[in-house]
């Protein structure tokens, strides 16, 4: 892909010619995304259909740095750590809803204290007004905080990735025909 848009090729000089028309970043975005679609193109055939998206994910989103790599305990790989400094929650997020997920939005660990107090006091204003008699079922603290939807996403991986696991030791038991 980087071969498509910095080695000299027909394709990298009839987008240094197109881009010569352009006046702004978003005209030379449609250029690229045109000449990627072209039919003639034979470069374009290792990413198909996912050309422009290849491009947006090498050239424009945020890199990961080398802390990300070297450190196992990296907000990035342990879902649900506390950031040293600003005290966010690393939460997974929804592919579905990715376009809505606003980073600043998290919950921080100090919310969540505050909300997990806020709970405490209810309830034991509950209890009083409760008879012994009554059976207690206690719901999980986490599952009235702001952090009940991450892990409902996480549970929700989780769940597929076990499908998927399984799925794959059936098949491959049906090859060997173990029953």
């Amino acid at each position: 892909m980087s071969m498509f848009l910095n080695e000299p090729s027909p394709i990298h000089d009839k987008l240094q010619e197109a881009f010569q028309n352009c006046h702004n970043s978003l005209q030379r975005w449609e250029e690229v995304k045109k000449i990627a679609r072209c039919p003639n193109n034979i470069k374009n055939n290792k990413c198909g259909p996912w050309l422009d998206c290849e491009i947006m994910l090498q050239y424009c989103f945020p890199r990961l740095d080398i802390n990300v790599s070297k450190g196992i305990n990296h907000l990035l790989k342990s879902p649900f750590s506390v950031h040293p400094k600003t005290g966010r929650i690393s939460v997974p997020i929804d592919l579905q809803k990715v376009d809505q997920f606003d980073p600043f939005t998290v919950p921080t660990i100090s919310s969540i204290c505050h909300e997990l107090d806020a709970i405490s006091t209810n309830e034991k204003e509950k209890e009083e007004n409760k008879s012994e008699s009554d059976i207690k079922h206690r719901t999980k603290d986490y599952k009235k905080t702001s952090l009940a939807p991450y892990v409902k996403v996480f549970e929700q991986f989780l769940e597929n990735l076990d499908k998927s696991r399984k799925g794959e030791l059936l098949k491959k038991s049906d090859l060997q025909k173990d029953f």
